[in-house]
Formats: C-alpha cells, sequence, structure tokens
C-alpha cells in the first residue's frame, strides 16, 4: 500500500528542511572553527580575491574588521618585492608551504611571514579556491638577527683580541680559532685549523705535554689557569706564552670540550732573562764594590791611626820649640835687637798656629776612633752648657744665643757638643753686627731631626758655599778672622758618621743658615741596642 501523494509530499520537504538544518548546522561548525583557529588564515579566489579571513587574521595584520580586507587582491596586503612569490604560487596551483613574504599591516608596518597554501576543488577535480594560512615570524626574524649580531660581535671580538683564542673539541682537536691564533699557526685562514691537533703545528713534546694537561682538563673539569708554557715549532722557534683552558659544558653539564687563550710573554720573558743577567752582573759589582768600601774603611782607619799618631808625636816636638822660644824671651830678651824679637815671636805665633793645626787633626781623627760611645742626652741642657762656655765671649760682643725646644737623644755626648760649638762659635766669629743673635732650633720630620743654627753674621758668597766643608779651607786670612779652616769639616764628619746631611744657606751680608740632619730611626736602634 503506498503513500497518498499529499503525504508523499509532505515527506519530500521535511527531509529536505531537515538535510538543509544539518547543512546549516555543518557550515557553522566550520566557521566556528575558521574563525577560532590560531593560525591567521585567509580564503581567497583563484585569481587571488580573499573572500573570507579569521579572526587571528585580523589581529595579524592589525584590522579591525573583514570589511577592511574582504574583497581585496591578496597582494594588495603584501610588500612590492615579495608579490612574484604569491602570484607564482597561485598561478602553479601546486599546495606550497613556508613561502617567506612581508605582508603590511592596517598601519603600514611590515610584519615577516611564512605563507601555506592550500588548494580547494569542486566535485569536478576543478580547483576553485585557495586557503593560505599564514605564520608570523616576527619574533623568530628577530632573535635570528639578534643572533647574527651576536655572532659577528663574537667574530669581531674573537679576531680583534690580540690573544690567541681556539676551541677544541674532546679530542684536542681545534673546532675553531681567531685570526692571531691562525697567524701563529702559520695559516692563512682560521678555517684550515679545524679538525686539526697541535701535533699537526708544534714540536712533538710540546705538543704532548698541551694534550695531556687539555685531557686531564676534561677529564676532571678544573681549569688550568696563566700556566707559562714554552711554545717550540716545528721550524724550532721558541715563544713563551702564558696560557688558561677552561672546559666547556653542554646544557646538561657534560663536558664537551674546552676553550683556550694564550697570550704571547716572549718579549716579557727575554726581558725577565735580560734582568736576571743584569742583576747578576749588579751583584758582581755590588760585590766588588763592596770589597773597595773594605779597603777603603781599612785604609781610612790606617789613615785615622797615622793621622792620631802623627799628630800626637808632632805635639813633643813643637812644646820644646815652644819652651827654648819662651827660654829665649826671658833670658836674652836684652841681647836680641827688634828684629831678633820680631823673628821670635813670628816663630812662636806659627807654633801656636802648628798646635791648633795639630789639635783639630786629633779631634778629626777621634771622631771616627770613638764614635759608637752613646749615652742619653738633653740637648737643652747641652746647649745651656754650651752658651756658658761661650760667655765671655757673648757678652764681650753684646750677642744674644736663642735656643728653642730642643729633644732627648742617645748619641755621643762629646761630638753632638763638638758640633753645636763648632756652629755657634762661627756665628760669633764670623759676625759684624752691633748686636749679634745667634738661633739653635729643631724641627722633628717622619724619619730624621733637622737642626738649624742660624746667625746674623756677614754670610757667605755663593761661589764659596760647595767648598765651606772642605779640611783646612779658608775664605779669609788669619789676621781678619783666627782659626784653621778645619772645623766645618770636623762637623761635617761628625754629621756623616750619624748617617746624616749637612749644609748651609746663606745669603752674603744678611747671615748664614747651618742645617743638619740626624736619622731617627738610626737613634731608636742605638737606643734599643744599650
Amino acid at each position: 500500500m503506498g503513500w497518498p501523494s499529499d503525504t508523499q509530499s509532505a515527506s519530500s520537504e521535511i527531509i529536505e528542511a531537515f538535510q538543509s538544518s544539518v547543512k546549516i548546522i555543518e557550515d557553522d561548525k566550520i566557521n566556528l572553527v575558521f574563525n577560532l583557529h590560531p593560525e591567521a588564515t585567509l580564503i581567497t579566489a583563484s585569481d587571488g580575491t580573499i573572500i573570507d579571513c579569521n579572526k587571528a587574521f585580523l589581529e595579524f595584520c592589525r584590522c579591525k574588521s573583514k570589511n577592511e580586507v574582504l574583497n581585496k587582491s591578496v597582494l594588495d596586503l603584501i610588500a612590492k618585492n615579495d608579490q612574484s612569490k604569491i602570484i607564482e604560487v597561485l598561478n602553479s596551483r601546486c599546495r606550497l608551504t613556508n613561502v617567506e613574504v612581508n605582508f603590511i599591516s592596517a598601519d603600514g608596518c611590515g610584519i615577516p611571514a611564512e605563507i601555506s597554501v592550500n588548494f580547494i576543488k569542486d566535485p569536478r577535480g576543478k580547483i576553485t579556491d585557495a586557503i593560505l594560512s599564514i605564520k608570523d615570524v616576527s619574533e623568530r626574524k628577530r632573535i635570528l638577527e639578534t643572533l647574527k649580531n651576536d655572532q659577528q660581535m663574537f667574530n669581531v671580538l674573537m679576531d680583534s683580541i690580540p690573544d690567541a683564542i681556539y676551541f677544541k673539541d674532546l679530542n684536542s682537536r681545534f673546532i675553531k680559532i681567531n685570526r692571531p691564533k691562525a697567524i701563529r699557526l702559520g695559516l692563512k685562514n682560521p678555517e684550515e685549523a679545524v679538525g686539526k691537533t697541535d701535533f699537526d703545528f708544534y714540536h712533538e713534546d710540546f705538543a704532548h705535554e698541551t694534550y695531556e694537561d687539555e685531557q686531564e682538563i676534561m677529564k676532571t673539569g678544573e681549569a688550568l689557569i696563566g700556566k707559562i708554557e714554552e711554545v717550540r715549532s716545528k721550524d724550532g722557534i721558541t715563544r713563551w706564552v702564558s696560557a688558561t683552558k677552561i672546559p666547556i659544558r653542554d646544557k646538561n653539564g657534560k663536558i664537551i670540550g674546552l676553550v683556550g687563550i694564550s697570550r704571547d710573554i716572549t718579549d716579557l720573558k727575554l726581558m725577565e732573562r735580560k734582568l736576571e743577567h743584569a742583576n747578576i752582573e749588579l751583584k758582581r759589582h755590588i760585590e766588588e764594590l763592596q770589597k773597595v768600601q773594605e779597603e777603603l774603611k781599612r785604609s781610612n782607619r790606617e789613615l785615622e791611626n797615622y793621622t792620631y799618631a802623627v799628630s800626637h808625636d808632632l805635639k813633643a816636638p813643637l812644646r820644646a820649640i815652644r819652651s827654648f822660644i819662651s827660654f829665649l824671651l826671658e833670658d836674652y830678651k836684652e841681647k836680641l835687637d827688634k828684629e831678633g824679637l820680631e823673628y821670635l815671636k813670628r816663630i812662636d805665633a806659627a807654633a801656636s798656629r802648628m798646635n791648633e793645626f795639630i789639635e783639630d787633626l786629633l779631634i778629626l781623627s777621634r771622631v771616627g776612633r770613638k764614635f759608637m760611645e752613646v749615652e742619653k742626652v738633653d740637648l737643652n741642657n747641652l746647649l745651656e752648657e754650651i752658651t756658658q762656655d761661650f760667655k765671655l765671649i757673648i757678652d764681650s760682643k753684646n750677642a744674644r744665643v736663642i735656643v728653642n725646644r730642643l729633644p732627648m737623644l742617645y748619641i755621643q755626648r762629646i761630638w753632638i757638643k763638638q758640633l753645636f760649638m763648632n756652629l755657634i762659635d762661627n756665628g760669633l766669629k764670623f759676625n759684624k753686627s752691633e748686636a749679634p743673635r745667634i738661633e739653635v732650633s729643631c724641627e722633628e720630620k717622619t724619619e730624621e731631626y733637622l737642626f738649624k743654627v742660624s746667625d746674623n753674621g756677614i754670610g757667605i758668597r755663593e761661589e764659596h758655599l760647595n767648598k765651606l766643608f772642605n779640611l783646612f779651607e779658608r775664605l779669609h786670612s788669619s789676621e781678619e778672622y783666627e782659626g784653621t779652616g778645619a772645623g766645618l769639616a770636623i762637623c761635617k764628619k761628625i754629621v756623616e758618621n750619624w748617617g746624616g746631611r749637612i749644609w748651609v744657606e746663606s745669603v752674603f751680608g744678611k747671615g748664614s743658615t747651618f742645617c743638619f740632619t740626624i736619622p731617627k730611626k738610626y737613634w731608636t736602634e742605638v737606643k734599643g741596642s744599650g
């Protein structure tokens, strides 16, 4: 029994409606998937006209709605330099992946991207549309550009550093070297070293030593820092380097090789050897000089002893001469004429001056003979004592001796007194002022005492300053100023035996200042040893 005709018609309409509903639902699902797909996607006609795009594409191109791109040619969104690539793909009708082009965003900025193209066919197999999947590669390009720049910087750094830099694998084969290392190896191009070892370039003994070191580094993971290596090439040339080698690890901490840096120190090493030879030579000269100094000290001791003996022995005949002159003047005064008496007086004066010379020589010789007898001396009390010794001459000249605060020293009393007496005596003697003034002061330095004895006397001409401390050097006649000229020479020997210095500062006609130093450390040692 068949269906009524009106019933059949109703059923057909229901089926068509159902099929239409299913198609609508399927299309909605497809559109939903298309729009939610995370990769930017375009659907174009075979001529490149944009039919549809998803939300990801709008975000990629920085568009607010589809209206900004629909019905436009895909070529309008691509940089001119890359449009030929898209035309070629669309014309080829072949599936293609990862074609690199630059898109132009809505705000005019270039966006590097990779396009993959798939074609849609109708039931008869004819290509009707194309699907373009677009991948933003901006970040990847940025990273690649950064890596490229970093690599360039690394290469520049490698080749700019004068030190040799090299990378080796676990078998001590070169992976990479810089240009300075290539030059040392005699290579035109650093790439020529790749895969080779030190055995290809250096003497076998040196190559074996470096291989042992490097294998130990990669075995233990301990770096080698600043090892001085004597590098011998195969042609016999020797140089020295300071080598540092550090193990290289992968991301898991496994050692995969090492990096080495060698600094050429050949010039430094050669200079070091020259210095060693110079030090040996200097040591030899010092030893010779010490021998000469010892010989000089021995000669000086003999001379001092001889001076002391001769001076001492000369005093006896001088005393006899002066005694006989005294007898002649007493017993034969009436028998001698005026000229004879004058001759005797001259002989006596000459003998007196000779006696003064001998006394000064004895003082000078005693400075060296008795120099280690030290005692605690309050210089303030000592200067008061010296002022009393000079009281008669001070009063007669209407002079003043001013003594500022002086230190306490462990020193030879006899010689420090002799030193100050000679300098004060000079200040009083060589002084034509109506009111002679002598001032004694002391300034404490870090390692020494600086003493000054100043006067307002006649001063010293500049051309005479250098010879002032010479033995028996006189700047004036004995008739004008008495004395032998040995006083300042005695002062010089006393000060220099203490390890100090003595000099004079003077303005002719305005006075002089005699300065001398006494080392503090020296006297601390003397004090400690006592």
